[in-house]
């Protein structure tokens, strides 16, 4: 993580980069930008959790608009929409409007949302800054604690052409891929529909491996087994050992799957559209929330399963 004073510069225009947000996520990925020698100004609403990135050369704001006022580039990774709405437009008292990322940050800076939040915030976001000479892009990611520390996130983009590009060379070193899905919203709205894919694939592998163990199999040797073929999926092959093993330390919490699950809702309901099975996810996961597991790692649905408790979810 500690940027080598030999190292060369980073070689693109924007030198410094503003991170919001350096928790399970945010952390290691504003970690990756300091080892590739960019300026990196940090903010997040516990100071303690920025200590590491202080320690290999971050510089630390008191404020969102700190961060803004010494950065080319702002990168904003928080846990709900209502927080990014918080950081960008200074909506509350511990945030106030002039605090802002928008009201602060100076003409021609580029904000990047990589929080996954709402389509039409995205689109509000882009609106705002374009109308005070800023750029706006919503991106974000899918891989993980493991993706985040690796470097191997998958990042979908949205935004104008020119933004997007202009993002890219910093979004590279945080992932494997990065691919422009269209305007500003279109990257949440894909991100919307990898939660999907995840929070249903979640029930799949868990009822997998709970009918395996009630017919008296290794449920371990069960998911290695089936993770080598057709059933096979990041969450069986990453998720499942931890569940397996008692370990339900969170990549990704259950609280923040709920909220992706309530906005992929929300956004089908406006198509008209009916899911079934992100439904059956929606009242397991309330129903682990429910057992006081909101702050566990997702994986903790097995749990339901182990404890013969999903039933209680009607599913």
């Amino acid at each position: 993580m500690t940027r080598d004073p030999n190292a060369p510069r980073a070689v693109h225009a924007d030198r410094s980069v503003g991170f919001i947000g350096t928790g399970i996520m945010g952390r290691s990925m504003a970690g990756h930008l300091l080892t590739a020698g960019y300026d990196v100004h940090v903010f997040n609403r516990t100071r303690t959790k920025a200590e590491p990135l202080l320690a290999a050369g971050a510089t630390w704001h008191d404020t969102p608009g700190g961060v803004a006022g010494a950065s080319d580039v702002v990168i904003t990774m928080v846990g709900l929409p209502a927080d990014v709405e918080e950081v960008y437009f200074g909506c509350t008292a511990a945030v106030p409007e002039a605090a802002g990322l928008l009201a602060r940050s100076r003409p021609g800076t580029l904000l990047i949302d990589m929080t996954t939040s709402s389509p039409a915030v995205a689109r509000r976001i882009a609106t705002a800054a374009a109308a005070r000479g800023l750029a706006a892009v919503d991106a974000p990611v899918t891989g993980g604690d493991v993706g985040a520390r690796a470097a191997t996130l998958a990042i979908m983009v949205g935004g104008d052409a020119e933004a997007c590009e202009r993002a890219r060379p910093i979004l590279a070193r945080l992932g494997k891929s990065v691919t422009r899905l269209g305007e500003a919203g279109a990257g949440q709205r894909c991100k919307l529909a990898n939660q999907i894919a995840v929070a249903v694939g979640m029930v799949a592998w868990c009822e997998a491996l709970a009918h395996a163990r009630a017919g008296g199999l290794d449920p371990i040797a069960v998911q290695q087994v089936i993770g080598a073929g057709a059933a096979g999926s990041w969450g069986l092959t990453n998720l499942a050992p931890r569940a397996l093993a008692g370990d339900m330390a969170p990549g990704f919490l259950v609280r923040h799957l709920l909220k992706d699950i309530g906005l992929a809702r929300a956004c089908a309901a406006e198509s008209g559209l009916v899911l079934p099975g992100l439904q059956t996810a929606e009242r397991l996961y309330a129903l682990a929330a429910t057992h006081g597991w909101a702050d566990e790692g997702t994986q903790v649905l097995y749990q339901l399963y182990d404890h013969r408790l999903a039933a209680e979810a009607g599913a």
